[in-house]
């Protein structure tokens, strides 16, 4: 079914107001690099149209790639945008516009989705099940090897048993506030994060919405508003944030830090008329307790950050 494979394509192209959008995030560890591959949908009646968006570091620089609606294709689980084709196993990018250019394919090996249950059929647990959540998410894959090469205005970026994460988000538009952060770039081996708390509209009210994912080589934990999970704090820090979640007898605190942002096309109302502003070369520190004992500390470079919304 759909909903428990994230990676499909989850809506209609008919349905105005609507947007669609994966995101692959991969390290070049070697040259202390890291570049998000974004593609998707704007279903909108003004402007519908597909789109391939990149963002690089260092230094921090974003790409905005406009095409058609009708050059969004589809054959099972591989995509194609023009001559841009995504799957779960490979990227192959021909992208050029205003002097910018990048050429090349990666492939992935030992992708890792995340464990279904019935009750938990996505990261997003029973909420999986109700259609026309503002903002639905999915975790494809939390931890992957990346091997290829891409020509970036003729700089070649190898990739070798890299590290690489790919998500993605459909609905309407973004939460009006929300955090997000993913690394996967620990010191313990194969460790991958991601965490996600959000404004979610529901039935005429609201509330905070907590999905988080600490994937550990023997082990996976989740944290989310439906297994019992709330924000204790959050503070604002120089070049970041602290942000401290619990959940029964777990307590999850995270250091962000940003040194550099780039400012992404975010959806609303289907539109990308908004914009973000992603940290992807920021570093988090990640504190696990349970019964306010340390089971588990690790920091992550080369991370993924976000925070819209809140004050």
């Amino acid at each position: 079914m759909k909903r428990e494979n994230p990676f499909l394509f989850q809506g209609d192209l008919q349905r105005e107001g609507y947007f669609e959008g994966w995101y692959y995030k991969q390290v070049n560890a070697m040259r202390d690099q890291t570049i998000s591959v974004i593609f998707g949908v704007s279903v909108t009646s003004s402007d519908p149209h597909a789109f391939v968006q990149i963002l690089l570091t260092k230094p921090v620089r974003t790409y905005y790639f406009h095409y058609p609606i009708e050059s969004f294709r589809q054959v099972g689980d591989r995509f194609w945008i023009g001559n841009n084709q995504f799957s779960q196993r490979q990227v192959h990018l021909e992208l050029r516009q205003d002097g910018f250019e990048c050429i090349g394919t990666l492939d992935y090996q030992s992708t890792t989705p995340l464990k279904r249950t019935r009750y938990m059929p996505s990261i997003m647990g029973p909420f999986a099940y109700l259609d026309h959540m503002e903002c639905n998410h999915g975790v494809v894959s939390m931890n992957h090897r990346v091997n290829g090469r891409l020509s970036i205005n003729d700089e070649f970026w190898l990739f070798s048993r890299d590290t690489g994460y790919i998500e993605k988000d459909w609905g309407k538009s973004f939460p009006k506030r929300y955090i997000w952060m993913q690394g996967n770039n620990f010191k313990t081996s194969e460790a991958s994060v991601m965490i996600s708390v959000a404004h979610i509209p529901f039935l005429g009210l609201s509330f905070e919405g907590i999905i988080a994912e600490i994937s550990l080589p023997n082990r996976s934990i989740r944290i989310a508003t439906y297994l019992g999970a709330r924000r204790e704090s959050l503070v604002h820090t120089q070049n970041g944030f602290t942000l401290t979640l619990r959940q029964g007898k777990l307590r999850i605190l995270i250091e962000a830090k940003m040194d550099q942002v780039g400012e992404l096309k975010s959806p609303k109302h289907g539109v990308m008329k908004d914009t973000i502003k992603e940290g992807l070369g920021g570093t988090i520190n990640v504190t696990l307790q349970r019964r306010n004992k340390t089971i588990w500390e690790d920091r992550s470079t080369h991370c993924g950050i976000e925070i819209e919304g809140y004050k």
